[in-house]
Protein backbone atom coordinates (compact mmCIF):
# COMPACT_ATOMS: atom_id res chain seq x y z
CA UNK A 1 0.00 0.00 0.00
CA UNK A 2 1.54 3.42 -0.71
CA UNK A 3 1.82 6.00 1.91
CA UNK A 4 -0.70 8.87 1.72
CA UNK A 5 0.76 12.34 1.19
CA UNK A 6 -0.47 15.46 2.95
CA UNK A 7 -0.24 18.73 1.38
CA UNK A 8 -1.74 20.62 4.14
CA UNK A 9 1.15 18.94 6.33
CA UNK A 10 3.68 19.94 3.67
CA UNK A 11 2.30 23.73 3.01
CA UNK A 12 1.72 23.85 7.35
CA UNK A 13 5.49 23.24 7.23
CA UNK A 14 6.51 25.79 5.02
CA UNK A 15 7.61 29.33 5.36
CA UNK A 16 6.59 32.68 3.79
CA UNK A 17 10.12 32.30 2.35
CA UNK A 18 10.08 28.95 1.26
CA UNK A 19 7.12 29.58 -0.80
CA UNK A 20 8.66 33.30 -2.27
CA UNK A 21 11.71 30.92 -3.23
CA UNK A 22 9.05 28.29 -5.22
CA UNK A 23 7.39 31.16 -6.46
CA UNK A 24 10.85 32.56 -7.77
CA UNK A 25 11.85 29.01 -9.30
CA UNK A 26 7.79 28.82 -10.85
CA UNK A 27 8.59 27.69 -14.55
CA UNK A 28 5.12 28.55 -15.06
CA UNK A 29 2.65 30.95 -15.37
CA UNK A 30 0.26 28.35 -13.19
CA UNK A 31 2.29 27.44 -11.29
CA UNK A 32 3.62 30.75 -10.04
CA UNK A 33 -0.03 31.54 -9.84
CA UNK A 34 -0.23 28.48 -7.37
CA UNK A 35 2.18 30.01 -5.16
CA UNK A 36 1.04 33.23 -5.23
CA UNK A 37 -2.38 31.94 -3.97
CA UNK A 38 -0.44 29.96 -0.96
CA UNK A 39 1.62 33.09 0.06
CA UNK A 40 -1.77 35.13 0.61
CA UNK A 41 -3.19 32.04 2.50
CA UNK A 42 -0.17 31.89 4.97
CA UNK A 43 -0.17 35.35 5.12
CA UNK A 44 -3.99 35.02 5.85
CA UNK A 45 -3.96 32.55 8.47
CA UNK A 46 -1.18 34.65 10.06
CA UNK A 47 -3.27 37.38 10.35
CA UNK A 48 -5.99 35.28 11.73
CA UNK A 49 -3.41 34.11 14.56
CA UNK A 50 -2.87 38.09 15.01
CA UNK A 51 -6.27 39.82 14.60
CA UNK A 52 -7.77 36.80 17.03
CA UNK A 53 -10.30 35.81 14.55
CA UNK A 54 -11.26 33.53 11.73
CA UNK A 55 -11.14 35.76 8.41
CA UNK A 56 -11.41 32.83 6.07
Amino acid sequence: MTEKISLYGIFAEMTISDLQDCLAASETREEAVFYRKLINMKLQINQEKIVGEALL
